[in-house]
């Protein structure tokens, strides 16, 4: 199960979301909690609007005292709607929300059916409710709910996005949707340090990446542009502007993914390391035999070529863990220049010299302390999540085109409605 987070001052665009779902019958109240009913037993936008509004001092401190989250199962789960009120319940009381009003909406306009909730973020008192490390407890907890009534893995809805994505084909038409749908799969579960390793990643799916740089009245402006290819990686569609798919592949959302990456591949980098000089210590004697033995360990790697076949970039792909490395990444011994000098002469090794890359026992020794390592990370801060939902329009990045035409509504409708409580309150 995963869980969407975000804090907003808008609570009528939060409120007005779900309960335009409502009305359009993709949606019903599954729970409330401390909130006005009427004698119909109904609840309305502008009573459970007014009911949280009156909980709000005038002189609040908190900005974004909107607390608004969705409960993702995986999409082969069928939870009853008495199991999903359990797990909203339980799950808000162990974020700490057990006694703030809130309201739980059921989705039914997707395949995924999910919920949504709807709190705020401060008490009776005006007193912000504890949100430190939100995120990093709510994977703890959902990890718990996943446990305790038995539900599939959130790990799993990853893997199936990777397996299941199709490579972009401009034939099926709706280019740009296909290309929406790949781009966030991979900005979701992959990281990255540079856009040559996005590019080796968005590869597989028949697309690329282009940095443009432009310049207007004197001041200077940096973008994206996505390129559907083919299987050679000729390019055979015209460029699509990240600003016509969404700010969460814009320059500035992409750019924030590398930065953040940073951190979280120290960990990997002697372990992709290792594996590839376990592989290269084999002395393949072909690109495509080097490609087969380092599928045996886990990894992919693109060769990069220029027109006279001399190799210049190599990039290392763990598809499982989610990480694209570069050779020289990895260090020294393992830049392009290296590759190309090896299979220019693959009788001559270089890797096998112990002197400049180590003996194999040491190797051993430190990849075992750093995948402890790693897997302390991985339990005790759930680091790959944090990354993930701390991302610039995180909302934006899912793993189904539903969520993101629901996540272009949404801010619509926040914009509609925060227009109408103004022209209330006047």
């Amino acid at each position: 199960m995963i869980a969407k987070i975000s804090a907003t001052e808008n609570l009528g665009g939060a409120l007005g979301y779900n309960f335009k779902k409502v009305e359009k019958g993709e949606a019903n109240i599954l729970l409330t909690a401390e909130l006005y009913q009427s004698k119909e037993g109904r609840y309305t936008m502008e009573d459970v609007l007014a009911d949280m509004e009156a909980l709000i001092p005038k002189n609040c401190r908190t900005k974004k005292t909107v607390f608004h989250c969705s409960l993702n199962p995986h999409p082969d789960e069928k939870l009853s709607d008495e199991q999903l009120t359990q797990i909203a319940k339980e799950y808000m009381e162990a974020l700490g929300y057990g006694n703030q009003p809130y309201i739980v909406f059921k989705h039914n306009d997707i395949a995924r059916e999910h919920i949504h909730i709807v709190s705020l973020r401060i008490d009776g008192e005006g007193k912000k409710i504890n949100d430190k490390f939100e995120k990093r407890r709510s994977k703890q907890i959902t990890d718990t709910l996943e446990r305790k009534y038995d539900l599939i893995p959130s790990s799993k809805v990853a893997d199936k996005a990777v397996e299941e994505t199709p490579k972009i084909d401009i034939t099926r038409g709706n280019i740009k949707e296909q290309v929406a749908s790949a781009l966030r799969m991979v900005l979701k579960h992959y990281r990255f340090c540079s856009l040559g390793e996005l590019n080796a990643i968005l590869s597989a799916y028949n697309l690329t990446v282009e940095e443009i740089k432009t310049e207007f009245r004197g001041k200077k402006y940096e973008g994206l542009v996505y390129v559907p290819t083919d299987d050679k990686g000729d390019k055979v569609s015209s460029p699509i502007h990240a600003s016509d798919i969404g700010r969460g592949v814009g320059y500035t959302a992409v750019q924030n993914r590398m930065q953040k990456s940073k951190q979280a591949i120290k960990p990997l980098i002697s372990i992709i390391r290792y594996r590839v000089l376990q592989t290269m210590r084999t002395s393949p004697k072909t690109e495509e035999e080097l490609r087969q033995r380092l599928e045996e360990q886990g990894l992919r790697v693109v060769i990069r070529k220029n027109e006279s076949g001399r190799i210049y970039g190599s990039t290392f792909i763990d598809d499982e863990v989610g990480v694209a490395l570069n050779g020289s990444r990895l260090g020294k011994g393992y830049a392009a220049n290296v590759f190309n000098t090896y299979f220019s002469n693959p009788m001559h090794n270089p890797f096998l010299d112990e002197a400049l890359y180590g003996s194999p026992s040491v190797r051993l020794e430190q990849i075992d302390k750093t995948q402890a390592l790693f897997q302390s990370l991985e339990d005790g801060d759930n680091l790959v999540d944090e990354l993930i939902e701390s991302m610039a329009d995180g909302s934006f990045l899912s793993t189904g085109n539903d969520d993101w035409k629901e996540t272009a509504w949404q801010r619509k409708l926040r914009r509609q409605n925060k227009v109408n409580i103004k022209r209330r309150k006047h």
